[in-house]
């Protein structure tokens, strides 16, 4: 299997479309307890762009049974995060700095020893 170039370029400021759909499959399963959707979601790479806690939270869910109560809170609470952050304004407070060539001077001349050792004396 080949694979193309990216669709879309790296943005780090904010989550790229495939990840939120990824991440709505995950709720999606977690909520349903659907163990094999689980698996096979936790096998793909972006699951590595998960934080720690939420790999727990479905680790547990995927093993429990299916007559636990508990919802994947960490997990809601994150997909909220990150569909926030994609409809978030860009932050346009910071300008960027243009870098320029620093002016090099020449070396300063030390001064001479025998007028510090005048002063000492």
């Amino acid at each position: 299997m080949t694979r193309g170039t990216p669709t879309e370029p790296m943005d780090w400021e904010r989550p790229s479309d495939r990840f939120l759909a990824y991440i709505e499959r995950l709720s999606q399963a977690a909520i349903a307890r659907d163990r094999d959707e689980l698996d096979k979601l936790m096998r793909m790479r972006l699951s590595s762009h998960l934080p720690r806690q939420i790999l727990d939270e479905l680790e547990f869910i995927r093993r429990s049974k299916g007559s636990t109560m508990r919802a994947p809170l960490k997990l809601m609470r994150y997909v909220h995060q990150m569909q926030q952050l994609a409809t978030a304004p860009r932050d346009t407070k910071q300008l960027p700095l243009e870098l320029r060539e620093r002016e090099l001077s020449a070396p300063m001349d030390p001064k001479p020893t025998s007028s510090r050792r005048r002063a000492n004396s």
